[in-house]
């Protein structure tokens, strides 16, 4: 594309830039469809083919109890951390469609779906056709795949988040419906997890460059921090309640070698594509006159911008939250897809070749690995509850009434997916106690005790201590016992047996 076929767009915030016109042939809207269509419908195979797993089964516990008002309840006493609307969206879902692993994940299925088709429409109002398909590639190739089939609020994060960036791309800074739009949007991120706030750091830092001694914000930004400080207002009894019981334990806290990890994470392919594509570049441009480089625009350097939001997660997370993991940043995405596709378009666009190759490139990257779990959706299931299950009913048999686990996440999908959810115990170590010390520095290893025991007054389970454990020793089955509970055992004086290794460890005791 040439200079003469770009027209001059002033905005309110940022500095003058130079967009080129719309160009996507209609080729590029259905190759963007059918990516989206593949990556919905691969999703609900998955998703109908995948167990629920711990975080999961908070969501699936609090969705579905008998009233909405119970769901405020549940949450303002610290039993899950998500916000309250997402629970009230699943449980929407499953009275549409039933209480199935596919009608609790199909939100987050529709949202990845959803979210790509924005990722494309921005970068191709920026660039072109061709490059809106790039950035809707590199968000399939990073850890977002995941979350589409999985009944936790990530998903619809990640789309309110590349709504959030078409908003602030796509539509006029002069009217009042567009910053009132874009503060709708980082109202409704809120509502669905609590670190939407950091999604304006990349547009207040680009403001705060860009911006001219005493000019005020730009209405996106001022309707975007309204929009962000309501909810949190409003909600802050939710988050102060599961911040006072669980933040100081909280299993995975800020540190430097985590904030390194954090970018590997988001794209756990990254170096090895972009090497890549560096190698195909090389090849297919390697004789080519390219036109004179322009520089850098504000939409690609907003998205550029978007890889603070790790690093301003980071500050706050050692601040106060103590939380800090990649899926609270997957906001990341969507402004690194559109700055990655704006890059390459820059200085690519006189050589079609290098952009083909590095679409096909990533799409067909992305799709191998969501093909590689399509084929076999059990690998990404971690504690071995089809294996207990295989197991359930020869125990049943040999006269073991009680199944006792000490591991917490086996424990709480053994008890939902057994036939007889009365008879999982939850065996607590005999050094946990049920508070967390609110002085203490380091993860809790007990964290997940205490979360299942805050659910638990809202959803029946059972929790033994040792002395439980003695009353009915020969009539339990312990599962897959860790070697510091075996030692527990031998030293309170029981017998030990294993009787089974395989497929997971079952022991017997006398």
């Amino acid at each position: 594309m040439h200079a003469s076929s770009k027209e001059t767009v002033q905005t309110a915030s940022s500095p003058q830039t130079k967009h080129p016109r719309n160009r996507g042939g209609a080729g590029s809207f259905v190759a963007a469809a059918i990516l989206a269509a593949f990556y919905f419908v691969t999703s609900i195979y998955i998703a109908s083919h995948r167990v629920f797993w711990f975080d999961e089964l908070f969501t699936i516990h609090i969705a579905r109890l008998p009233e909405i008002k119970a769901i405020w309840t549940a949450l303002s006493h610290g039993a899950d951390s998500l916000p309250p609307t997402y629970y009230i969206v699943i449980r929407l879902f499953g009275d549409l469609f039933g209480k199935s692993e596919v009608a609790a994940r199909l939100p987050s299925a529709l949202a990845l779906a959803a979210g790509l088709l924005l990722i494309f429409d921005c970068a191709r109002r920026l660039t072109d056709g061709l490059h809106g398909l790039i950035a809707l590639s590199v968000a399939t190739c990073s850890f977002l795949p995941y979350y589409g089939y999985e009944a936790r609020s990530y998903a619809l994060y990640f789309m309110l988040a590349a709504l959030a960036l078409w908003v602030w791309f796509c539509t006029r800074d002069d009217k009042k419906s567009s910053a009132i739009f874009f503060g709708v949007v980082l109202f409704l991120g809120v509502t669905m997890h609590y670190y939407f706030v950091l999604c304006l750091v990349p547009y207040a830092i680009w403001e705060v460059l860009g911006g001219k001694r005493g000019q005020l914000a730009s209405p996106k930004l001022i309707a975007g921090l309204v929009g962000a400080i309501v909810p949190a207002v409003l909600l802050s009894p939710f988050i102060l309640s599961f911040s006072r019981k669980f933040s100081t334990g909280f299993w995975n806290r800020p540190s430097l070698g985590e904030l390194r990890a954090i970018f590997p994470q988001l794209f756990p392919d990254g170096l090895f594509l972009l090497a890549l594509i560096v190698i195909w570049i090389v090849l297919a441009d390697s004789d080519k006159k390219n036109v004179a480089l322009q520089p850098m625009q504000s939409g690609e350097a907003i998205g550029w911008l978007f890889l603070c939001i790790p690093l301003v997660g980071f500050l706050l997370a050692e601040w106060k939250t103590n939380a800090f993991f990649s899926r609270y940043f997957i906001s990341v995405l969507p402004g690194v897809a559109v700055a990655f596709s704006y890059w390459v378009w820059r200085h690519f666009r006189n050589a079609p070749l290098v952009s083909v190759g590095i679409f096909l490139l990533l799409t067909g990257w992305g799709m191998a690995m969501q093909m590689t779990v399509v084929r076999h959706p059990e690998s990404i299931e971690a504690t071995g509850i089809r294996q207990y299950l295989e197991l359930e009913s020869s125990l049943g048999i040999e006269g073991k009434r009680y199944v006792v686990f000490s591991n917490p996440l086996l424990f709480l999908e053994a008890q939902y997916y057994s036939n007889h959810p009365e008879e999982c115990i939850l065996l607590l170590p005999s050094d946990f106690t049920q508070q967390v010390d609110p002085r203490r520095t380091s993860p809790d290893p007990y964290l997940h005790q205490r979360l299942e025991l805050n659910l638990s007054q809202y959803y029946p389970m059972q929790f033994w201590r040792i002395d439980d454990l003695r009353s009915h020793a020969g009539q339990a089955a312990l599962i897959e016992p860790g070697s510091e509970i075996l030692n527990e055992m031998k030293q309170a004086g029981f017998s030990v047996e294993m009787r089974f290794s395989k497929p997971l460890a079952v022991v017997y005791l006398h």
